[in-house]
């Protein structure tokens, strides 16, 4: 069954991550919730000497960068960051409902998908946009749901019942609100080459807006295995050994061999 137009002219709906906003200067905020810990200067004495330039913008970013290598991490959820996402499948969202803690959305009624858009209403894997035997039957099956939900309005099909032939693949948008400690914890895992291909896509586009944006704390995002983060993979140790980081990272599995391995190699102390 062949499409209507020849595939290199259809157009599927890209990505898109914009930032928002983000809690009043995060890093000042970051460094005065850690400073409350390790100062005996009142709160009010230390944001005098923020906003009275005592404090320099380099001091206190070398300070919340080394404490953000810490275990103290309640300070991290002090500071938020908000985002709008636009053109992602319900695949996409039903992923990031498993991200609850720390971070709050808003999410598009699938009552206000614009099905004018035709093809453009559904996202489309890549490796479905590649392939030239696949892409068409994929197409076909797009028009015919959009025919057949059409169908159950013009037969007076409460909007809502209809609603129950769409797929997982219909466009959704949203607006989410995210703490540092939840960013980091969402983009160890999803930006790791194991993540589904949509929501890794949105990890690094996450990731590269805070790296422009905020830099200081950008350095300790990523995945979890990189030297910024845990420094080690944990996921099975066939992925690991098939995943193009593991040039360069170890696995969890052989740190424990490796500790072992020390561990009998030193000798038992005594009481001598």
């Amino acid at each position: 069954m062949k499409s209507d137009l020849p595939m290199r002219e259809h157009q599927f709906p890209e990505l898109k991550v914009s930032f928002l906003g983000c809690t009043k200067d995060p890093v000042a905020v970051t460094y005065s919730a850690f400073r409350i810990c390790y100062s005996k200067d009142d709160a009010a004495e230390t944001w005098r000497k923020i906003n009275e330039g005592e404090i320099t913008r380099e001091s206190m970013e070398k300070f919340v960068n080394e404490k953000l290598g810490t275990g103290h991490t309640s300070p991290l959820r002090q500071i938020h960051f908000i985002f709008v996402i636009d053109n992602v499948s319900r695949a996409l969202t039903a992923q990031f409902n498993r991200h609850h803690i720390g971070i709050e959305r808003e999410e598009m009624s699938q009552r206000y998908v614009n099905f004018n858009k035709g093809i453009k209403v559904f996202v489309t894997p890549p490796s479905i946009q590649e392939n030239e035997t696949v892409l068409p039957r994929w197409l076909s099956l797009q028009k015919e749901i959009l025919d057949f939900y059409n169908l159950c309005l013009d037969n007076n099909i409460k909007q809502e019942d209809a609603r129950f032939a769409l797929p997982m693949g219909t466009v959704s948008r949203e607006q989410f609100a995210m703490g540092f400690q939840a960013m980091q914890q969402f983009l160890d895992v999803r930006m790791c080459e194991r993540a589904q291909w949509e929501i890794r896509d949105l990890s690094w586009k996450i990731y590269k807006i805070m790296k422009k944006e905020f830099p200081t704390l950008a350095s300790k995002l990523g995945i979890k295995c990189w030297e910024n983060r845990n420094l080690y993979c944990d996921e099975e140790h066939s992925a690991y050994k098939n995943c193009m980081w593991s040039r360069s990272r170890p696995h969890k599995n052989d740190l424990n061999d490796l500790w072992k391995k020390n561990k009998k190699s030193k000798p038992v102390p005594t009481d001598d």
